[in-house]
């Protein structure tokens, strides 16, 4: 709803109270107990209740009237006249943003409820009560402006924080991204180089025995549909980094084991477990298998350290399942959804088609899900 809208809609409704609060009024001073004549009568009514209706577009002026009338001589009071004070100096406090002259607005009605109090002759319970009319609602609305500025300040704050986090998020992804494709250009390249070996092993082959070059031209055969499919995700990260000469073998799931014993010579617990017959990965998804089970386990030992961690590898029908599960403290002590770690685990799974899940484990702890589809050859 838009504020315009919702301030109509409370317009409406303070024409609603101010009618029914001056029809009792006015049914008070003409039927069932007058306070002075008629027209005086229906005047005071009228001035008391009928200003509530402008208490939000004009509350200064609407709380001036609604208690200049209390200096007209009379032989009692409107018995709603507190309400509508109310209703009148809450709103001059809470809605009206210069502070002097909201004071001095509740000053001038807390004057004119004591100079009617005292037209009348009344005893210091009337001063009291004519002076609280005023003050009490008035200070409530100072407390309800306060609390409106700080939730306001507060929501500015979450704002803010959002857009620091979407900032941090985006970086995350641009730099993950960024590694992705330097690691594929290293497939690539691998692939090429490859093709090009073979392609002069083939030719040398057709100069002394065609049958030999079968073998070569197979080889560039497979590695090129391999250099193809890579060419493929690493236009699809569009991230490159030219700067980057390291050209150290890139990891795959065959390194596990060397993972896992490093992590233990740390002093970390960690099991290792294969479930079903593994299968050759092409070299992208390999390497992201073993980014995945890395960063999991990376994220256990620096949340959950001393807690002991479960690797989990499925190999299922053109799929294989990754799971890692830290006995740790739970959400309480891993990142949020959106941290680096995460983020990093979330883009690899994402380029190769898979799924991803983060969470608390049935059993207490954190645990990391991903099933990355495997691709026939």
């Amino acid at each position: 709803m838009s504020p315009w809208r919702r301030f109509a809609q409370l317009g409406t409704t303070d024409r609603v109270v101010a009618t029914v609060l001056t029809a009792v009024a006015l049914a008070q001073v003409l039927v069932f107990l007058p306070i002075a004549a008629r027209p005086i009568g229906a005047l005071v009514a009228v001035g008391t209740t009928a200003p509530i209706a402008w208490r939000r577009t004009h509350p200064v002026v609407a709380a001036l009237v609604g208690s200049a009338v209390w200096l007209i001589p009379t032989d009692g009071y409107v018995l709603v006249g507190y309400v509508a004070a109310v209703l009148l100096f809450y709103a001059v406090t809470a809605h009206v943003t210069d502070r002097h002259l909201a004071a001095a607005t509740v000053l001038i009605g807390t004057i004119f409820g004591i100079a009617g109090s005292a037209g009348q002759q009344e005893g210091v319970g009337e001063y009291v009560g004519a002076v609280l009319a005023v003050l009490a609602p008035a200070a409530v609305g100072v407390l309800v402006r306060r609390q409106r500025r700080q939730n306001h300040r507060l929501e500015e704050l979450t704002r803010h924080l959002e857009q620091e986090r979407d900032r941090r998020e985006q970086a995350a992804v641009a730099d993950e991204r960024a590694r992705i494709a330097r690691e594929l250009h290293d497939l690539v390249a691998h692939a090429v180089s490859v093709i090009a070996l073979q392609a002069d092993a083939a030719e040398a082959a057709l100069e002394h025995d065609p049958e030999l070059a079968k073998r070569p031209i197979a080889v560039i055969r497979g590695s090129a549909v391999e250099a193809l499919t890579e060419m493929r995700r690493l236009l699809g990260v569009l991230r490159t980094d030219a700067g980057d000469l390291d050209r150290e073998p890139l990891p795959g799931l065959a390194q596990l084991q060397a993972m896992v014993g490093r992590a233990r010579a740390g002093g970390q617990t960690v099991e290792l477990a294969v479930d079903g017959t593994p299968v050759v990965l092409p070299p992208s998804l390999d390497l992201s298998a073993y980014r995945i089970v890395q960063e999991a386990l990376t994220n256990a030992t620096k949340h959950a350290p001393g807690a002991p961690v479960s690797i989990s590898l499925y190999w299922l029908p053109g799929a294989l399942q990754i799971e890692v599960t830290d006995r740790g403290p739970g959400a309480r002590g891993v990142p949020s959804p959106d941290a680096h770690g995460l983020v990093g685990m979330r883009e690899r799974v994402r380029i190769h088609g898979g799924n991803l899940q983060a969470g608390n484990a049935d059993d207490g702890g954190f645990a990391i899900r991903a099933l990355l589809p495997i691709e026939a050859a």
